[in-house]
């Protein structure tokens, strides 16, 4: 429940929340920059869920289900549980092996290999975890654990060897 509260505490985030919750938010506005940002924790704590015709629904029923808190999620190796707070990612590891071994991990969570990802699919992924998208996905592109396609419409998850 902390965490709902949580993502729900910045007034321009509960803003967002009630235009979506009121069906009051048109589609142009949804792709700003200030929405997705914060479009992306409500997604990622279930606030907000994108249906397939990619309109935006948001469901009260989070609040009954809602799990009490939690530090990681079970599956983050243990090496990597410091990085974690409340199963978002507070820092991005410096060191090239550290940060490595995370990329791996978030790719092997979030991302399944037979199928392409837009690129808004691949930042929604990366925000149920932390806000710096563009940071995730550039690591995971340069370290070769995702593909981007030649015209930079796509993405694919490559299988890395453990």
């Amino acid at each position: 429940m902390d965490q709902l509260l949580a993502a729900l505490a910045d007034p321009e985030r509960l803003r967002l929340y009630a235009r979506i919750v009121l069906d009051e938010l048109p589609p142009r506005e949804e792709d700003s920059p200030a929405a997705r940002k914060h479009l992306g924790r409500l997604l990622a704590n279930g606030l907000v869920e994108r249906l397939p015709d990619g309109s935006l629904r948001a469901d009260a029923a989070v609040f009954r289900r809602a799990p009490g808190p939690v530090d990681t999620h079970p599956t983050v190796p243990r090496r990597l549980t410091g990085f974690f707070t409340h199963g978002r990612l507070t820092t991005i590891p410096v060191r090239p092996v550290v940060r490595h071994e995370l990329l791996v991990h978030l790719t092997d969570t979030l991302f399944d290999t037979d199928r392409s990802y837009s690129e808004r699919e691949i930042n929604d992924a990366f925000r149920t975890v932390h806000d710096d998208t563009a940071a995730l996905r550039r690591h995971c592109v340069t370290d070769g654990l995702l593909v981007r396609a030649q015209d930079g419409s796509s993405y694919r998850r490559v299988l890395v060897d453990a």
